[in-house]
């Protein structure tokens, strides 16, 4: 059976290396990044299994790097590994995404029970990387900047607008419900609301669409969801734009 693959996100040489090492002795392969930009690297060059990372890399914040792996990869194990044990601190970690959190020091044993819980619970792997970089129709995403251009001219938007753009680019043609929106593109459900999804979705047409009362990327299916397609709306665009003067 092949072995699980990690990656260690640890800006200390020390304890990343010891960790590696006893991943390795454990019988899985293990790679390590020492900061964020090592970090998005291995992310884009492998196929992962599980990222064990710290939150303070140097000058980055690891909740960052955290963020770039959710936009793109629902899936993908992730334990912080922090000495950070305050419970902001750890909520945040859990709206953002993280699955697990273990706070420095902590006893070996423990950290690879965890491990191999994780990789238990986890779905099978698609094989697929972490880009950093996404082109949908018009749109080109930078998602480690967290930037994004319609025909080549920069967008100005919020992290939350960026955040559902880049989501619906990555499921186009599928109807979303806002359930499916609450869940997947906000990081904490406390600050969310059915007018809330309204309002940000008129926010991003405002921004993306060239008549935002009559939308061609984002567009509304009656009592289902929304709809974002890059092609051409077709014949069934007066059913499913039928509320898009009200929504």
């Amino acid at each position: 059976m092949e072995s699980s693959t990690i990656l260690v996100v640890e800006d200390n040489d020390r304890l990343r290396r010891f960790m590696a090492s006893s991943l390795r002795k454990a019988g899985y392969e293990a790679l390590e990044a020492g900061s964020a930009e090592q970090a998005h690297a291995r992310l884009k060059d492998s196929c992962l299994d599980l990222v064990l990372l710290d939150l303070r890399l140097g000058t980055s914040d690891g909740m960052g790097v955290l963020r770039t792996i959710r936009r793109q990869d629902e899936d993908l194990p992730v334990m912080i590994v922090s000495s950070m044990d305050d419970q902001d601190t750890k909520l945040g970690g859990f709206d953002v995404g993280c699955d697990d959190y273990i706070t420095k020091p902590f006893y070996i044993e423990e950290l690879l029970g965890r491990v191999r819980r994780l990789l238990k619970r986890a779905r099978p792997r698609s094989g697929r990387a972490i880009v950093e970089r996404l082109t949908s129709g018009p749109f080109e995403f930078d998602i480690a900047s967290m930037s994004v251009a319609k025909d080549g001219r920069p967008l100005q938007m919020r992290r939350k607008l960026f955040d559902l753009l880049l989501f619906f680019a990555r499921h186009p043609d599928q109807v979303l419900s806002n359930e499916a929106l609450y869940d997947r593109a906000w990081d904490s459900r406390g600050e969310i609301s059915d007018n809330s999804i309204y309002v940000h979705i008129r926010q991003l047409r405002a921004l993306i669409e060239e008549d935002p009362s009559s939308p061609r990327y984002i567009r509304t299916v009656r009592n289902a969801g929304y709809v974002y397609s890059v092609g051409d709306p077709g014949p069934s665009a007066a059913s499913l734009s039928a509320e898009d003067s009200r929504t």
